[in-house]
């Protein structure tokens, strides 16, 4: 599925990552690990070859943010593994430098949303930054809730982070 969208002079396309994506996919992620302040990893651990297979699962969701046919966003949504925690799915996302605020970020978190529904997934977690203020107030406006913190879990540029966990919940029978 592709989606269409202009924002402030900028036409990009979200759609559904394929393996030919994989060289783009690692360079968008390596962009912004390299900021060395949105995600843990400071190296992209899959080789071309490794991503192009981690594309090919069913299970997976991965969309991707083009503009000017470069890959300026990366969303991942990865389903439980085991029988007892396949009705959850880990997101997470990263998107360049000079590209955020633009509602991209926005646009690929309610399209893997739908993607989860329609594929029976009832809860999506997701872990950021506590120093992430930017995210946490997107999470919150498409109704991730938190539902736990890691207290000092990451030392970023010299100080303490905390790992905020939150939710949303796909299916109205998970909600209490």
């Amino acid at each position: 599925m592709i989606w269409k969208r202009h924002l402030e002079s900028k036409d990009y396309i979200i759609r559904e990552a394929n393996p030919r994506d994989a060289r783009q996919i690692i360079d968008c992620m390596q962009s912004v690990m390299d900021e060395k302040i949105y995600l843990v990893g400071e190296y992209y651990l899959l080789t071309e070859r490794g991503e192009q297979e981690r594309l090919k699962n069913p299970d997976e969701l991965t969309l991707v943010c083009e503009i000017n046919n470069k890959i300026v966003g990366v969303l991942t949504l990865q389903r439980g593994f085991y029988k007892k925690n396949r009705h959850t799915a880990n997101l997470g996302i990263a998107i360049m430098s000079g590209y955020r605020g633009i509602g991209i970020g926005t646009r690929m978190i309610r399209q893997a949303l739908e993607w989860a529904m329609d594929h029976g997934i009832e809860k999506v977690n997701l872990e950021v930054f506590s120093s992430n203020k930017n995210a946490i107030s997107l999470y919150k406006h498409l109704g991730f809730e938190i539902e736990g913190i890691r207290k000092n879990q990451f030392i970023i540029n010299g100080s303490y982070v905390d790992d905020i966990l939150m939710t949303i919940y796909t299916s109205e029978s998970m909600k209490n």
